[in-house]
């Protein structure tokens, strides 16, 4: 348990996650997007794990109905489908950083992709290893009701790439990310907490092609209360994402030159941790709104965690 009586976080593991829920459709309507996809961090997204290891085994499903144009308007209505199986590795160490304990984490994303729309008369589909999660920087306080967490993380062009393909396991660019957040126990009891995240993201040009994605703004934000001695944790989850500016280089499309892309989502999310099997399970729904220059739909993620944690050092 965390210091705050609060059960263990595998957050390493649900930001990794997103990497394996991008959809690039090739419509000129739709941005590049980055390879963190909003609303994946869900409840207690500001708390880090606490020292051990984990290993996590995700299933993400993402059915897309619809692709919008820079007005929120629907351009297209096409049949994607993204499933993916993603394994994860973490590890918190009892060594600190600037007073943090320091994390580290490394994912492996594995996906299948079909599209299909009757305005292109074309359908593609794609599967394969995706690009690669490497979080060398995880750092996480504790003081008083809050938790707080420091991290960096970039991904490897590692999946397969073509850019005159319809769908492609890999986005082809590297990219670094920066995020930070806060946990807070709303009540003496500590059952009812909130938390916000946000995460910044940094582009490189995309192999092959004269395109570099613009840098992109995410914070999400989770209400919850525990249940069943702490052990479960239950309640609504949304996020915000806004591209900084816009994409750049000659393969950018005539029609999103200079728009900046965006997208909002919400719903719930159910967590429970079972301490003395060392697992911890997890399950999320959102329906994303208010999108632009993006694919909009609904995401599923659903999760299962093996914990073995750290005994803390005994106090002197």
């Amino acid at each position: 348990m965390h210091r705050d009586g609060s059960l263990p976080r595998k957050n390493a593991f649900v930001r990794a996650a997103v990497l394996a829920m991008l959809v690039v459709a090739p419509c000129a309507a739709a941005q590049t997007l980055g390879h963190y996809i909003g609303g994946f961090s869900g409840l207690d997204n500001g708390t880090s794990a606490p020292p051990g290891f984990y290993a996590a085994e995700f299933g993400l499903v993402e059915p897309v109905n619809s692709i919008k144009g820079p007005n929120g308007g629907t351009v297209v209505r096409p049949d994607i489908n993204v499933g993916g199986a993603i394994t994860a590795f973490s590890y918190t160490s009892q060594k600190k950083i600037l007073g943090g304990e320091y994390g580290l984490a490394f994912m492996v994303p594995v996906l299948n992709t079909r599209f299909n729309s009757n305005l292109f008369n074309k359908s593609a589909q794609s599967a394969g290893i995706s690009d690669i999660l490497f979080e060398p920087v995880n750092l996480g306080w504790a003081k008083g009701a809050a938790n707080y967490t420091l991290n960096y993380a970039f991904y490897a062009p590692t999946g397969d790439f073509d850019p005159n393909s319809a769908l492609n396991p890999g986005l082809g660019f590297w990219e670094h990310q920066v995020s930070g957040g806060m946990s807070l126990s709303l009540d003496k009891k500590k059952l009812w907490n909130a938390s916000a995240l946000t995460i910044w993201e940094f582009n490189h040009s995309k192999l092959g092609e004269d395109l570099k994605p613009g840098p992109i703004f995410n914070a999400e934000y989770s209400f919850g209360r525990r249940f069943f001695k702490y052990q479960m944790n239950a309640g609504f989850v949304g996020y915000a994402s806004q591209k900084l500016s816009a994409d750049s280089g000659s393969a950018v499309g005539s029609l999103t030159q200079g728009y900046r892309d965006r997208g909002f989502g919400a719903g719930g999310e159910w967590k429970f941790t079972d301490i003395k099997h060392r697992l911890a399970y997890d399950v999320r729904f959102e329906q994303q709104y208010g999108v632009q220059l993006r694919t909009s739909g609904q995401v599923v993620v659903f999760s299962i965690t093996y914990l073995k944690m750290t005994p803390p050092k005994p106090s002197k």
